[in-house]
């Protein structure tokens, strides 16, 4: 197993080193699992007492007095450099290139260089999967689907047709992106469908959790923007727009034709209501129901969602 000193791995989180700079390390773990040839973290100062009694050789901290004593590597923002500092010992998933024989794939479909193509994927007609895409096992692209560059796409997601999938985008198991949008006009009594002609955009960076479902626009496009993370089993409606950088964590649901500003946080199980509009910043807490629009920065919570600190007072 390939070793890194904490000086080296300061060196790569932009952090400072208080201890001994040379102590080599083999992995990363929690406090309490921790062992003498491992790297650590302090997320929190809650976690002080832990830290203090965790076999670990050296700990990312942001604070030096966190555990007297001690090896740390002090940074602004412990989580982040454990991202960074994670991808030396796990480097990303992502398959040797390759197109498996059992792939189908349709006419005028182009791949780029260095692409994965497993074993049961299946593609429609003009399809484009840009350099070093990954399809795992069982995907389905619908007709002119394109997928960008880096982008991995787990066993069995399904993309409509005319979706866009941008660069280093993670699709995870079960999602499907590109289906109808729920539109239905009453007549007579009964519910005519209302034909969704539109697509799905997803813009680069993104990362989609498992059994998640992005619906197709009515017209135009629903679009995911840079950047936004979304928990497994989140529902997106039709012509929804969501802003860089976003949140929205399991079970959440925004309803057709509300827009998100940029950094929006949706916590578990809350939901917006179809034509409104999300503030920059704004968070849902769990659990919360938005029935109207937000200004930017809003902090609401409740069903239906108010501002957090009138629902303390209440």
């Amino acid at each position: 197993m390939e070793a890194y000193t904490l000086g080296e791995i300061a060196s790569r989180v932009h952090g400072t080193v208080r201890g001994d700079a040379s102590r080599p390390v083999t992995g990363i773990k929690p406090l309490d699992q921790a062992g003498p040839e491992d790297l650590s973290f302090v997320a929190h100062p809650r976690y002080r007492r832990a830290a203090a009694t965790s076999r670990a050789a050296g700990l990312i901290a942001r604070e030096q007095d966190i555990a007297p004593g001690r090896n740390l590597i002090l940074v602004e923002n412990p989580y982040a450099a454990l991202a960074v500092a994670m991808e030396l010992f796990h480097a990303p998933e992502h398959p040797s290139s390759g197109i498996s024989p059992q792939a189908v794939l349709g006419e005028e479909t182009r791949l780029g260089r260095d692409v994965f193509i497993g074993p049961f994927v299946v593609t429609g007609r003009r399809c484009r999967v840009a350099d070093r895409a990954a399809l795992m096992p069982g995907v389905v692209l619908g007709d002119d689907v394109e997928v960008g560059e880096d982008s991995l796409i787990h066993p069995g997601v399904v993309v409509y047709s005319r979706s866009s999938l941008g660069a280093r985008v993670i699709v995870h198991a079960g999602s499907v992106i590109g289906s109808d949008g729920f539109g239905y006009a009453e007549q007579g009594g009964a519910r005519a469908k209302i034909p969704q002609v539109g697509n799905v955009v997803v813009e680069d960076d993104v990362e989609i959790g498992a059994c998640v479902t992005i619906d197709r626009a009515t017209f135009g496009s629903t679009v995911v923007g840079r950047g936004t993370k979304i928990d497994n089993l989140v529902q997106i409606g039709h012509n929804v727009t969501i802003g860089e950088g976003s949140i929205l964590v399991a079970q959440s649901g925004i309803a057709g034709s509300t827009r998100l500003g940029r950094a929006v946080v949706l916590a578990g199980q809350s939901g917006a209501a179809g034509h409104l509009t999300l503030g920059d910043g704004s968070i849902i807490g769990a659990k919360s129901a938005v029935l109207q629009d937000l200004a930017p920065g809003s902090f609401v919570v409740g069903h239906p969602a108010v501002d957090h600190h009138e629902w303390k007072r209440g």
